[in-house]
């Protein structure tokens, strides 16, 4: 199954970086969990939680202490043990290792000026993830271009929104959903959002 029908039809992905707050998201409207904290120990009873809640569960892989963020053996724990449903990571080479272990593998971009623009559109060409979550969620104008360049992958805007109105600009210029962590725009539907 595409990323797209599982990240497609609820707007808001909630950004999970507190263990205290897990329980907020699971409660909430979301049907997908990115988290973004905590330890090893509580990533597996987070993710086992959000499985039985029958809600998607994708690690950060950078942001678990006492994970490897550029061992292939992470990706391999997380598909084995921790059972998510996918990574987010920046790294390329992971986005591989995630589709080797049958995970679904994210691409977070930073594009903090034309520079990283063009090498992450490349890169997003070359490794072809599932779904690009891109950095900052609040610039449509970058949104769009990789909306209109890599039509076919779903894009996740994340960070620094923090208004219904923000949410609703990145979703008109492109992005598939949106990762936040203010639990007061969890429960938004694109209804809300238009």
């Amino acid at each position: 199954m595409s990323l797209l029908y599982q990240i497609g039809n609820h707007p808001i992905i909630a950004a999970v970086r507190k263990p205290e707050d897990i329980e907020a998201a699971l409660g909430s409207r979301v049907d997908n969990l990115f988290f973004m904290g905590c330890n090893v120990k509580e990533i597996i009873q987070a993710v086992r939680l959000t499985k039985e809640c029958k809600k998607g569960a994708f690690v950060h892989l950078d942001l678990i202490r006492g994970l490897s963020s550029t061992d292939k053996e992470s990706v391999d724990f997380i598909s084995d043990y921790v059972g998510a449903d996918g990574i987010v990571t920046p790294k390329s080479h992971l986005i591989k290792e995630a589709k080797r272990a049958g995970l679904y593998g994210i691409l977070h971009l930073f594009v903090i000026d034309s520079a990283a623009l063009q090498n992450g559109l490349r890169a997003a060409g070359n490794v072809e993830p599932d779904a690009i979550e891109l950095m900052p969620g609040t610039i449509p104008k970058i949104i769009r271009s990789f909306a209109d360049t890599l039509e076919h992958i779903p894009i996740v805007a994340s960070g620094l929104i923090q208004t219904k109105a923000e949410a609703a600009e990145s979703l008109q210029a492109g992005a598939t959903a949106l990762s936040v962590s203010d639990s007061a725009l969890w429960n938004c539907s694109f209804d809300d959002l238009q």
